[in-house]
């Protein structure tokens, strides 16, 4: 009985052994995955918003089921007068009255997979996570913006696009986003979904949603928030532009000055509608004119089509057409028009059905677009069968502002030859003919979703002195070894706390998602 004891206790000792060797183990390699593998992160500011949201208040109206996020850079810790946030949301032609539910929200919790050269390495449009070049160490010192330009290119800021000159290339070309990054980044104008349920109850008057219907009498506005043409002859809906602006502000901004100024004119932007016609026969096609151009989509007789040209040259017409389904009486079909990056297609049910590029020069998109481009027109036409229309919206495209350098741009010394580069007042880097981005091996450009709200390489200016003396003193730019991974997914998203003032807690599941 006695040996019966001791064999126990060995065996019960032997245990505890093993188990706290397991428990190392699994220590040392969860370390080491985070140390070489996989990372979290939270995302502090809004300089990714609405792609990435840092600290925010997150709005919801009653009234229209309208939900946005509202940055905490420009509003501070202290919950939003409501009443501000409806005169931000009204002025823009939302109908958000602030009577929802008003919740403080930490930043998203990211998983950054780290970069392995030469098998991993950063592609254009990814979404980075690196040590600040100008501030690597303290609370700053890791940032997350989106790659731009890679090693060896010149970058040039035109219009809010993306032109790239590669190595040993002669012209510059514009760079289009792959479909998924796309998807991931439209900024949302408006969607006939938020149309207020009781008008009449709004703080202030709702003026009504944006398109202005022709003739007025054959449309009408149902309680469903569906769009109703009663005629078979010509009909119309043109864009307000008045009352929404078709601009590069966002609703994460209304409590930020910053990015309330200087409002840029946006032409590349994304129209959706479902369609249910009467009767066979439904003919319909939209016009967008910018830039001194008109850009139709056109869907009718079987065919699908886009085309464009110049206003003045009107019988100049490049064009591209498929074969598709006729709009059938009673069906529904969700149409999509869409001119980004310099290319116009149509989407039919959630797929490509045709599309047109053309490669104008960053110097001809300058010259079409003026200093001050004008807003665009966009009208949607229809013919031959009454119809109904649902499900409509409207999105914007990312646009990267051009950039003046402010003194605090100024806060470590440039190194010798750098002087005129980052002086104070003159534009920022990549965004003018007279300061491209010309970028050296293993120097990255990177920028912020949120362009109006983003310290990125437009506006750094020179290194910290640590980062200067030991890997790179070029200014603007992100060292390939500051480089840390990919934003891979947000796997906590924006926590929030069930009492006012309380730590983020919970998280909102239905958020979770791949970083594009």
């Amino acid at each position: 009985m006695d040996t019966d004891v001791t064999h126990n206790t060995a065996v019960e000792e032997g245990g505890w052994i093993d188990t706290i060797q397991s428990l190392i183990l699994a220590f040392v390699l969860a370390m080491t995955f985070r140390g070489f593998v996989v990372e979290g992160f939270v995302i502090p500011t809004g300089s990714m918003a609405p792609t990435l949201l840092g600290e925010h208040w997150l709005v919801q109206s009653e009234q229209t089921g309208y939900m946005s996020s509202v940055g905490l850079d420009g509003s501070g810790s202290r919950r939003p007068n409501p009443g501000r946030l409806e005169d931000a949301a009204l002025g823009r032609g939302q109908p958000l009255d602030g009577s929802g539910p008003l919740k403080r929200r930490l930043g998203d919790r990211i998983l950054v997979v780290k970069y392995a050269w030469p098998f991993f390495q950063p592609d254009r449009f990814d979404v980075a996570v690196f040590k600040n070049p100008t501030e690597p160490e303290g609370p700053s010192g890791n940032y997350i913006k989106r790659v731009i330009g890679l090693p060896g290119e010149t970058i040039w800021l035109v219009d809010g696009d993306v032109f790239v000159k590669g190595p040993g290339e002669d012209a510059f070309s514009i760079q289009r986003k792959p479909d998924h990054v796309q998807d991931a980044t439209w900024q949302p104008i408006w969607d006939s979904n938020t149309v207020p349920t009781e008008p009449s109850k709004l703080p202030r008057r709702w003026g009504g949603p944006p398109w202005k219907a022709s003739p007025l009498d054959d449309w009408d506005l149902a309680d469903d928030r569906t769009f109703i043409c009663s005629t078979d002859k010509d009909a119309s809906l043109a864009w307000d532009t008045t009352r929404y602006p078709l601009d590069d502000w966002t609703a994460y901004n209304m409590l930020s000055p910053m990015g309330q100024r200087y409002l840029l004119s946006v032409r590349d932007l994304r129209i959706e509608g479902t369609v249910r016609p009467g009767s066979e026969g439904l003919k319909t096609h939209l016009d967008l004119e910018a830039d001194g151009h008109v850009f139709r989509f056109q869907v009718e007789d079987g065919q699908a089509t886009v085309s464009m040209w110049h206003k003045s040259r009107p019988a100049d017409v490049t064009s591209k057409s498929t074969s598709v389904s006729q709009l059938a009486a009673g069906s529904s079909t969700a149409l999509r028009f869409q001119r980004i990056d310099q290319s116009m297609s149509i989407w039919i049910n959630g797929t490509r059905r045709v599309e047109l590029d053309w490669e104008w020069t960053p110097r001809e998109r300058k010259a079409y677009a003026g200093d001050s481009p004008a807003a665009p027109i966009v009208r949607w036409s229809f013919s031959g069968s009454p119809f109904h229309l649902t499900n409509m919206s409207m999105a914007r495209d990312l646009a990267y502002r051009s950039a003046i350098l402010q003194a605090r741009s100024m806060k470590n010394a440039p190194a010798p030859g750098f002087e005129e580069l980052v002086q104070s007042g003159t534009p920022g880097f990549g965004t003018s003919p007279r300061k491209l981005a010309v970028l050296k091996d293993n120097q990255y450009f990177v920028l912020g979703d949120n362009s109006a709200r983003s310290l990125d390489s437009r506006l750094w200016g020179p290194p910290h002195p640590y980062v200067a003396e030991q890997l790179d003193p070029s200014p603007f730019v992100v060292d390939r070894r500051l480089l840390i991974g990919k934003a891979w997914l947000v796997y906590y998203p924006a926590p929030y706390s069930l009492r006012e003032g309380g730590m983020g807690l919970i998280p909102d599941f239905g958020r979770i998602r791949f970083i594009r």
